[in-house]
């Protein structure tokens, strides 16, 4: 019976974790059509996809350059994958030269007083702020597609922390000043939403030449976010074949490119179908989804994997303890969605759970312990208490039916990564 339990568990973790991956590149690619319509001046990028009128709304504006795209780029990872790391590289290293441009404009030919006109500096107080962040939160996701790699690289042990450890650093240091300088071109109620550092360069600077370069420069940093997803989600979906989670046919590497070419075209179709129907704001509901379930059934599987031996402890308590806590999230996230939640009852439920956590601590101490320096990090309980409170009040709407219903007991559970990998260092 746990056998079979451990098992579902691992198989809906999968599948949730391949589902952000296919989510959130199909949203990628349909902006790709919306940043290209913009190179040739076009500001409705619907007007690039074709409307079918026999579809419900939402999915009736297919996006054919999206899919051409997807494709380009599933043969591509394909062939082979030392092709894809240097057109790769090659991308990257003139979407970075494109940005220092950018931020270089920015600081010289900005404004310092557009940081405090016309509201103030945080015109939204520090609501304002959390809730911006817990939207950016959406631009981290992917970071481990790099571990994904880590049969193709040389001393893995060293390279996959250094380089996801570095590129995480830098370029949340170059989201920052990206940010700083397109408020100091223009004040945050004049930006384009649409096309926002090609406006305001020609808006600053008169040069319409560098609004063309900007645009063409996001292009093609989109399609190197999403080149590198695609490696990703590829590798993802090898491994759990391979674990006999899926048919072992999705896990067979190709004798000559030494790629997983099955899961790479399956994937990639599956990609491409989403990305030709789905508008992009039903694509932002269903990510967060997916991540934030991956992190919950982690934080899990850690506890439980710390408190239940086989054979020596019974699971039961454990799994008591996790529905409970589980069940108190889900309870004060949705009092919160009602309206009349406040801080006071994020504090309560809070205080509750750790209560609970460290009862539990006392009855049942844990059976393994985790080896010196693979101690869970802060920054789960500090991800958590980010995105949970901050992004309930204005992420749901459950006249919007089931997908809804999925994020509120979602980011009710990931109450649970703040308590226990807080509580059980």
């Amino acid at each position: 019976m746990l056998l079979l339990i451990s098992e579902f568990a691992a198989y809906f973790t999968g599948a949730n974790l391949l589902m952000e991956y296919v989510i959130s590149n199909a949203m990628v690619a349909r902006s790709f059509t919306s940043y290209l319509a913009t190179i040739y001046g076009v500001s409705d990028s619907n007007s690039w996809r074709i409307e079918a009128q026999c579809l419900s709304p939402g999915y009736n504006m297919l996006d054919l350059p999206a899919v051409a795209l997807i494709a380009v780029l599933t043969m591509c990872i394909s062939y082979s994958t030392k092709v894809s790391c240097r057109v790769n590289l090659v991308i990257t290293t003139f979407h970075m030269a494109l940005m220092g441009f950018v931020v270089a404009i920015g600081f010289a030919k900005g404004s310092i007083s557009n940081l405090t006109h016309p509201d103030g500096f945080a015109p939204f107080g520090t609501k304002g702020v959390w809730n911006g962040a817990a939207l950016v939160y959406f631009s981290y996701i992917g970071y481990d597609a790099v571990s994904t790699m880590a049969e193709e690289v040389h001393l893995p042990s060293k390279a996959m922390p250094r380089g996801i450890a570095g590129s995480l650093v830098f370029v949340t240091c170059l989201y920052c000043l990206m940010a700083a300088s397109l408020v100091l071109l223009l004040p945050y109620t004049q930006i384009n939403m649409m096309a926002p550092f090609a406006t305001a360069l020609c808006e600053k600077t008169g040069w319409k030449w560098a609004s063309v370069v900007v645009r063409i420069g996001a292009c093609i940093g989109i399609v190197s976010s999403l080149l590198v997803a695609m490696l990703g989600q590829a590798r993802y979906f090898c491994v759990i074949a391979r674990a006999h989670l899926l048919p072992s046919w999705f896990a067979r590497i190709h004798p000559r490119t030494k790629t997983p070419l099955n899961a790479s075209i399956v994937l990639g179709a599956c990609t491409s179908i989403v990305a030709l129907f789905t508008d992009m704001h039903i694509l932002l509901d269903l990510i967060a989804i997916g991540t934030v379930f991956v992190f919950y059934m982690v934080a899990n599987a850690l506890i439980f994997k710390r408190h239940v031996r086989r054979g020596e402890t019974s699971p039961w308590p454990t799994l008591g303890f996790l529905l409970s806590i589980s069940c108190i999230a889900i309870g004060v996230t949705t009092y919160w969605q009602t309206g009349e939640g406040n801080a006071t009852t994020l504090a309560l439920g809070l205080t509750i759970g750790i209560f609970l956590s460290l009862v539990f601590k006392a009855l049942f101490p844990m059976v393994s312990y985790p080896r010196k320096g693979m101690a869970c990090p802060l920054y789960a309980y500090l991800g958590g208490l980010l995105y949970l409170p901050q992004h309930l009040p204005h992420g749901l709407d459950l006249n919007r039916g089931f997908c809804k219903v999925c994020h509120l007991v979602v980011f009710g559970c990931d109450f649970l990564p703040c308590l226990q990998l807080t509580l059980f260092p």
